[in-house]
């Protein structure tokens, strides 16, 4: 599948707006919600596309009114909540960018049309490499998709998007990260090498 995010989500809050569930939120109406959606789509979104003013934006069919933040390319759930799996892309900028929450962490997979130089060093901190070491041994020859390997469990992704660490592929990496204030880091830090403007920046 591949939708753009706007539409599922319509029919996402239209499918729950009588909602009991208890790790679906609510508005200041009362209105059922998923809050990660609004930090994808308002937050991670904005830097994904800070470079384009939004009048510039394609438009995300059928919902013409509204423009293009990022895609659904699948789904999964957690807590009894059917949630999304998001697709952010600029191929225009050479990245697409894919991650999921499951109201314990973020697992995240990043494709780059070239590698950044000394981008692991610009991302130290976050898990670039195994930290257990019955996944080195598991994947002696590389990561083999359709596998979890330390908190990268990849619910809802598509085979072609499921990646080892930074450390065997600059280029196709997958990571887990444990909260939106650090995703937000990292996906700050990442945008910043991508156009260049960072320390390292070409």
């Amino acid at each position: 599948m591949k939708v753009h995010l706007q539409p599922w989500y319509d029919k996402w809050l239209k499918a729950h707006e009588d909602t009991n569930l208890s790790y679906v939120s609510r508005d200041h109406r009362g209105q059922a919600q998923l809050h990660q959606v609004h930090f994808v789509r308002d937050t991670l979104c904005g830097m994904l596309w800070a470079d384009v003013p939004y009048d510039k934006r394609g438009n995300a069919p059928p919902r013409d009114t509204c423009k293009e933040t990022c895609y659904v390319i699948g789904e999964h759930t957690s807590k009894s909540v059917p949630l999304p799996v998001y697709s952010l892309e600029r191929p225009d900028l050479g990245v697409q960018i894919v991650l999921r929450d499951n109201y314990h962490d973020w697992n995240v997979s990043v494709m780059l049309e070239k590698p950044l130089p000394d981008l692991g060093e610009v991302l130290e901190g976050f898990e670039l490499d195994y930290s257990r070491e019955e996944d080195r041994k598991r994947f002696p020859d590389g990561y083999t998709p359709g596998h979890s390997w330390g908190y990268c469990y990849f619910q809802g992704f598509p085979e072609e998007v499921q990646f080892g660490p930074y450390s065997e592929n600059p280029r196709k990496f997958s990571l887990c990260i444990g909260g939106e204030y650090s995703l937000h880091t990292f996906m700050w830090l990442l945008m910043r090498e991508i156009r260049g403007v960072g320390p390292w920046g070409r």
